[in-house]
């Protein structure tokens, strides 16, 4: 499904004329909050971020990528530091005026593998962007989350993706300052000698860089 859904964003974005176009290419830095099985596991950590978005007339294609090093929370000396890798795509199409559908593919791959899971995750919902003043703008978005394909085994008939996203700089200028919120859960469950266990997986990532519009 993903390379499907990249392909025809990517085909519908190069028909359009360069001049046409809005590319935007930021970087930053964030921090995150990673939780297994509620609480019982928790990790905080820090990393890079890089960010990658295009945009003609009603459609829109972003590409984030992120590296994490998470360390546990706690002094539970069971639990290990661990790596993290995140790639996501999400394509939209507005339509109205400042709501667009919006779906996606998410990437999670952490090292070592006993550290956390590692999955594979489709989105749909919708963003809301919203001009506040000359140079600023903000944007909302929901979307469903379908995960599948855990390291860990077991399955997520549910999920959630929250962000909140601000925006600013000049209003002719190149350069913006971005900050971001993202919060997701997925209600992972496995089974164990045929009875139920619920695993959940829930993370929050707070982000702060620069932009570069083209």
């Amino acid at each position: 499904m993903r390379l499907p859904m990249l392909g025809w964003s990517l085909l519908v974005l190069a028909a359009a004329p360069v001049a046409a176009q809005q590319v935007s290419v930021g970087a930053g830095y964030a921090m995150a909050d990673y939780r297994e099985q509620a609480a019982f596991l928790r990790f905080r950590g820090t990393g890079p971020t890089a960010t990658l978005s295009l945009a003609y007339s009603r459609w829109g294609l972003t590409v984030d990528a992120s590296h994490f090093n998470f360390d546990p929370s706690s002094d539970d000396t069971t639990l290990e530091p661990f790596a993290l890798d995140q790639i996501s795509a999400r394509l939209s199409m507005r339509t109205m005026s400042f709501v667009a559908v919006e779906g996606g593919f998410l990437r999670r791959s952490a090292s070592p593998g006993r550290g956390a899971q590692s999955y594979e995750a489709v989105t749909l919902g919708l963003k809301a962007a919203y001009p506040l003043a000359p140079g600023a703008d903000m944007a909302l978005r929901t979307a469903y989350v379908a995960g599948s394909g855990f390291s860990g085994g077991g399955s997520a008939p549910f999920g959630i993706d929250l962000g909140l996203a601000i925006a600013y700089g000049p209003a002719k200028g190149r350069f913006r300052v971005t900050g971001d919120y993202e919060f997701q859960r997925i209600d992972r469950h496995t089974e164990q000698d045929g009875v139920r266990l619920d695993v959940p997986i829930q993370t929050a990532v707070a982000r702060l860089g620069l932009a570069v519009k083209f």
